[in-house]
């Protein structure tokens, strides 16, 4: 079984596959934490409806029993990140 990679960011847990992809909702909610809204997975399926674009960038990852959960690598993460900056501001 791989293992993935778990970093805090301000004592916010965010995976990472065990190539480097970032768990996308892991990410949100890392800078989503000390905002009004902090639902990561609403912000997504927001962000996602927007910008239905923003899921060829991403796949879904199975993590350990849980249902797949999407991932991105560096360069797909920037560009969902320009764009979840822009969705926050409008919130």
């Amino acid at each position: 079984m791989e293992n993935n990679v778990v970093l805090n960011l301000d004592d916010t847990p965010v995976r990472f596959t065990p190539d480097g992809k970032v768990f996308i909702i892991d990410a949100i909610t890392a800078l989503a934490e000390n905002s009004d809204s902090n639902n990561a997975e609403g912000i997504w399926k927001s962000l996602s409806a927007e910008n239905p674009e923003i899921m060829d960038l991403c796949e879904d990852f199975h993590f350990q029993k849980e249902t797949p959960l999407p991932v991105a690598d560096s360069d797909a993460w920037e560009k969902i990140q320009l764009l979840l900056f822009d969705h926050m501001m409008e919130m």
